[in-house]
């Protein structure tokens, strides 16, 4: 016998309220808010890519990423530091990040992964503008390795 649509739902709030330690009355505000139940009832759609914003220009970056460097970001918005270069990461870098993570989201929140503004430019202006350096970076989404996937849906449903 197959489980419903709502027993998986409901497991899947009680996994997310456990991963944000939140409390029953927590909880119930942000089921409140109907995008959030949106993304729930949507989620395996956020977890089937990750997100992967790579240098597509640098010069003179005191960190030393180079174009072709690679930073991977899970759907949660956190960098995965085993995907990502070895050795220092700049501030600067991760806070321009931010942005094109955030357009992404928007972009599986509509179930779709085509980003319109995907480029961004580390806050350093370089040294011709007073700076020191700087980075361009694009994001675009990878998808997952569909066995991870399937492993994960698999014990959702149980």
């Amino acid at each position: 016998m197959s489980e419903s649509k709502k027993e998986v739902l409901e497991r899947r709030w009680k996994k997310f309220q456990e991963h944000h330690e939140l409390t029953d009355e927590e909880l119930a505000i942000h089921r409140s808010n109907p995008k959030h139940v949106k993304v729930m009832e949507n989620g395996p759609a956020f977890v089937k890519y990750k997100m992967v914003i790579e240098v597509i220009a640098s010069h003179n970056c005191g960190a030393g990423h180079r174009v072709g460097d690679k930073f991977v970001v899970d759907a949660g918005g956190c960098l995965i530091p085993e995907e990502c270069p070895p050795g220092r990461i700049c501030v600067s870098l991760v806070y321009a990040m931010k942005p094109v993570v955030d357009r992404m989201w928007q972009a599986f929140y509509d179930n779709s992964t085509d980003v319109f503004q995907d480029t961004v430019h580390c806050s350093d202006v370089g040294t011709h503008r007073g700076g020191w350096g700087e980075v361009v970076m694009r994001i675009h989404a990878v998808p997952k390795d569909t066995k991870v996937i399937q492993e994960r849906v698999s014990k959702e449903k149980k």
